[in-house]
C-alpha cells in the first residue's frame, strides 16, 4: 500500500522536481504525516511559474526536507501543513534569448487548497558576470490568518463568502525574523561572490506581507488584490563605494532588460483589442453579508508600511586625494531618520474616484480638491481643441471610466543631521531638516511628507487624449538651517554619484510622446534659518536671520495673482530695467514668461507666499526682533538645461526696521556668502578638472516698487567695546518695550 502512493507520489511530483525516487519518500499512511529528503525543483517550471523576466533566470533550485501533514479526518476545517527546512534557489542575469517556456503544471489546478508554512529558511542566491549577491529570509512562515489579521484555528475563519455576488475573501499571512539582502560588483567574471568588493547590504528585523484576495467562487479565479508589506526599523549604512556599486548594478539591469527586450518576439495585437489593463465587470457590493460588505475592496493595491528608517550616508575613509583644496571634512557622514514611512500604489483606480476606500486615506484633501479642478479644466480644454464630432462624443462617453496609475508616498516624521566628521563632538551635531510639528500640535493623521503622483489611461482604447499627469508635495512644517559644510559635502556626494551614472551609462528612457506632468508644491509653515557670521566682540550682534511664513506654493498652473503685481506687464517692467552685460537673454525669458510662450524644452512655474517675516535673535528660545515683516511675494521662473531665469516681486510695500547691530552682521554675512560661492566655484573646478560646467546659467530679479526703511539707532552715548555688555535677555526686552511704546 505504502508502495503504491509513493509511485503515485513520484509520478505527480516529478512535473515539479528533478531525478526524484520512492526511496526519498518516507510515508505514515494511517497519520497522514509525508517527509521528503532532498528534493531538486526543476528550473524551468519554477520559472514558468514565477513568470520571471526574460534576463533572470533559475540556475538551481532545491529544499533539504519536506515534511506534509494531511488531517484525514478534518480536511474541511484544517489545513493541510507543508514544513520545509530550507529552500536554496540560484538565480542567474542575463541578457540572451529567453528560454522555451513549457505548459505551466498549476494552470489547471484553483486556489482552493489551504496550507501552513512553519518558521523556515529562504536563500535566494544571484549571479552575473558582474554582480553577484544573497537575499535570504530567517524564520519564514505562511499561514492563513482572519480578516482582522489574527491566527484561526479553523479555516472557515480565513474567508468570507457571499453568494449574493460570487465572491470570497481570503486572507494569507507571510512573515520573517530576519531579512538579508546583499548585492555587489566583481572585478572579474570568474570571482567568486565571497571576493566581491563594496557590498551593499540591507538588514531589516522583523517584517511581513498581508495578502486579502478576492476570488470568484464559481471559477476560482483571482480579481482584485490588496497586498501590504510591512517592515520594523531599518537599519542602512551605506558608502560612496557602496553607492556607486548600486548605480552599477541599476545599470546593468538596466541593460539587460533592454537586451531582453530586443530578443522577444512580439505577437501582434488583434483589431480592436487594447493590450491595457482591462476593467474588470465584477458585481456591484450589494452583498447580503455584511461582513462581507465591511471588508470588501473594489481594486488591486500595494502597500509598504516601515516603522521607522535609519539612513547613514558616510564619506570614503581613504579618499584624501579626491577631496578639492581646503578641504575641511574628514570621512564625513550624514543621518537621515525617517518616521512611519507609507508607500501606496492604485494600478487601476477610477480617476473620478473619492478614494474613500483608500487604505489609511483621509480624503478630500489639497490634492484631491486641486485634480479633480485640473481634471475638470483639462477636460473643458480637450473638449474645445476636439473639432471631430465624433470624438468629442466618445470622449464625453469614456471620459468618466477614466483609470489612473496613483501612487502616494507620506512621512510622518524626517530629520536630517548636518554633516559630521571624525573631530565632530557629540555636542557638536546640529539638524539640518527638522520637523517643527511638536511645535505646531498638528493632527495624528497629519503627515510632514505627502507627495502624490498620478497618471491616467482610458482602460479601453489608446486612440483617446487623456489629461495631464500630475505631480503634488506637501512638506511641512519644519525649519531648514543654512549650513555652509553640508552644502559643500552634498556638493561632493552629488559630483560622486554623477560620475557613476555617467560611467555606467544610466540612462531613463525617455518617451517623446510623454507630456509633462503639473506641479504643484506646497510647504507649510517653513522656517529658513541662516546662521550669521560669530559675534565675538559684542554679545548684543545677533545670532541667526530667520525667513519664516505660513505658505509657500510653486505650481506649473498660473495662480490669481493680486492686480497690482507688476507680474502682468513684464514687457513694460523689463522695458525700464538697465541692461547690463548678458542679461539680455533674461530680459528675453522673462518676455516670454509674460506672453507664455515658453522656450522649447522649457518649463514654466510659478510662485506666491503668504506673508514673509523676516527677524534676527539670539539663538533658541530667544525673542527676535523684526527686520523685515508681512510681505507676501508673487513671482515665476523659466528652467531649462541651459538658463534658469526667476523673477520675484512682493505684493505690497516693504516695510524694514534695522538696528546698526542688525546691519553690521548683514554686512558680514554679504561678505561670508560671497566667499563661500567663490569656494564652491572653486571646488567645481576641481571636479570638472578645469572643463567649463555643465550646470545652467542662473538668473534672478527682484522689482521692489517702494521701500521704507526705519534705522534705529541706541539710545544715549554709543557703548563703548571694552564696556560690560548687558545679559541679551536684557537687551532684547528693553528694545521690544521702546518698540511698542506710543509716540
Amino acid at each position: 500500500m505504502a508502495g503504491l502512493i509513493k509511485n503515485q507520489l513520484v509520478k505527480h511530483l516529478s512535473k515539479f522536481t528533478r531525478n526524484l525516487k520512492p526511496e526519498q519518500i518516507s510515508l505514515d499512511v494511517l497519520r497522514g504525516n509525508s517527509k521528503l529528503q532532498f528534493i531538486e525543483i526543476n528550473e524551468e517550471v519554477l520559472t514558468d511559474i514565477l513568470e520571471l523576466p526574460t534576463w533572470l533566470r533559475i540556475k538551481r533550485a532545491y529544499c533539504t526536507g519536506v515534511t506534509v501533514n494531511v488531517p484525514w479526518t478534518r480536511l474541511k476545517s484544517s489545513p493541510i501543513q507543508i514544513f520545509i527546512d530550507e529552500i536554496n534557489v540560484d538565480v542567474e542575469l542575463s541578457s540572451g534569448p529567453p528560454a522555451k517556456r513549457g505548459e505551466n503544471p498549476f494552470g489547471n489546478l484553483g486556489d482552493s487548497n489551504s496550507y501552513g508554512f512553519i518558521e523556515k529558511n529562504l536563500e535566494i542566491n544571484f549571479d552575473s558576470d558582474a554582480f553577484g549577491g544573497s537575499f535570504m529570509l530567517q524564520r519564514l512562515s505562511v499561514e492563513s490568518r482572519s480578516p482582522g489579521w489574527a491566527p484561526v484555528q479553523d479555516l472557515k475563519h480565513a474567508r468570507i463568502n457571499c453568494s449574493v455576488t460570487n465572491r470570497t475573501l481570503m486572507y494569507k499571512q507571510l512573515s520573517w525574523h530576519l531579512l538579508r539582502i546583499e548585492a555587489s560588483a566583481k572585478s572579474s567574471k570568474d570571482e567568486k561572490r565571497s571576493k566581491i568588493n563594496a557590498p551593499l547590504r540591507l538588514i531589516t528585523s522583523g517584517g511581513k506581507i498581508r495578502i486579502a484576495l478576492k476570488k470568484s467562487s464559481v471559477d476560482g479565479k483571482v480579481i482584485h488584490a490588496r497586498i501590504q508589506t510591512i517592515l520594523e526599523d531599518i537599519l542602512w549604512v551605506a558608502t560612496l563605494p557602496q553607492l556607486r556599486s548600486a548605480i552599477s548594478f541599476a545599470s546593468y539591469i538596466m541593460s539587460l532588460v533592454q537586451e531582453s527586450q530586443k530578443e522577444m518576439i512580439i505577437v501582434p495585437t488583434p483589431s480592436g483589442f487594447s493590450n491595457r489593463s482591462q476593467v474588470n465587470n465584477t458585481p456591484g457590493v450589494d452583498a447580503s453579508n455584511s461582513t462581507f460588505k465591511a471588508f470588501h475592496f473594489d481594486q488591486t493595491s500595494y502597500h509598504l508600511h516601515v516603522k521607522k528608517i535609519d539612513l547613514h550616508l558616510c564619506d570614503d575613509a581613504n579618499a584624501s586625494s579626491c577631496y578639492p583644496p581646503n578641504w575641511n571634512i574628514e570621512s564625513g557622514a550624514m543621518q537621515v531618520t525617517l518616521f512611519q514611512v507609507l508607500i501606496d500604489a492604485y494600478p487601476k483606480a477610477l480617476a473620478s474616484s473619492d478614494r474613500s476606500t483608500w487604505m489609511r486615506y483621509s480624503t478630500p484633501n489639497a490634492f484631491t480638491n486641486w485634480m479633480h479642478s485640473r481634471l475638470s479644466e483639462q477636460y473643458n480644454e480637450i473638449m474645445k481643441e476636439t473639432k471631430d464630432s465624433t470624438l468629442r462624443t466618445r470622449l464625453e462617453r469614456c471620459w468618466p471610466q477614466m483609470m489612473g496609475f496613483h501612487v502616494i508616498v507620506r512621512m510622518f516624521d524626517l530629520t536630517i543631521q548636518c554633516v559630521s566628521d571624525m573631530n565632530t563632538k557629540k555636542d557638536a551635531l546640529k539638524n539640518l531638516f527638522v520637523s517643527e510639528r511638536h511645535l505646531r500640535s498638528l493632527p495624528s493623521d497629519q503627515h510632514i511628507v505627502h507627495f502624490e503622483f498620478a497618471n491616467y489611461f482610458h482602460p479601453m482604447t489608446d486612440t483617446l487624449p487623456v489629461p495631464k499627469p500630475a505631480a503634488y508635495l506637501q512638506l511641512g512644517p519644519f525649519s531648514l538651517t543654512f549650513d555652509e559644510r553640508t552644502l559643500r559635502w552634498c556638493l561632493y556626494v552629488a559630483h560622486n554619484l554623477q560620475s557613476a551614472i555617467e560611467d555606467g551609462k544610466l540612462k531613463v528612457p525617455v518617451d517623446a510622446n510623454v507630456q509633462a506632468p503639473d506641479l504643484r508644491f506646497d510647504l507649510l509653515m517653513p522656517k529658513i534659518i541662516i546662521p550669521l557670521p560669530n559675534p565675538v566682540s559684542d554679545a548684543r550682534l545677533p545670532h541667526r536671520l530667520v525667513a519664516s511664513m505660513s505658505l509657500l506654493s510653486v505650481s506649473s498652473c498660473s495662480f490669481e495673482f493680486n492686480q497690482k503685481a507688476h507680474f502682468r506687464n513684464l514687457p513694460h517692467l523689463c522695458n525700464n530695467v538697465k541692461v547690463q552685460h548678458g542679461n539680455e537673454k533674461f530680459i528675453q525669458h522673462l518676455n516670454n514668461l509674460n506672453n507664455a510662450t515658453v522656450p522649447p524644452s522649457s518649463e514654466i512655474l510659478f510662485l506666491r507666499t503668504s506673508p514673509v517675516w523676516i527677524d534676527t535673535d539670539h539663538g533658541n528660545n530667544t525673542k527676535g526682533l523684526p527686520l523685515i515683516y508681512d510681505i507676501p511675494l508673487v513671482g515665476g521662473a523659466i528652467l531649462n538645461a541651459d538658463f534658469i531665469s526667476a523673477f520675484i516681486e512682493p505684493s505690497e510695500e516693504v516695510t524694514v526696521m534695522i538696528d546698526h547691530f542688525q546691519f553690521l552682521q548683514l554686512t558680514r554675512l554679504s561678505a561670508k556668502l560671497s566667499s563661500f560661492f567663490d569656494l564652491l566655484a572653486a571646488d567645481q573646478k576641481h571636479f570638472t578638472g578645469g572643463k567649463p560646467p555643465s550646470a545652467p546659467t542662473v538668473s534672478f530679479l527682484a522689482v521692489l516698487d517702494k521701500i521704507r526703511a526705519h534705522i534705529l539707532l541706541t539710545m544715549g552715548p554709543m557703548p563703548s567695546p571694552y564696556d560690560a555688555c548687558p545679559a541679551v535677555t536684557d537687551i532684547n526686552n528693553s528694545f521690544m518695550d521702546r518698540l511698542s511704546v506710543e509716540p
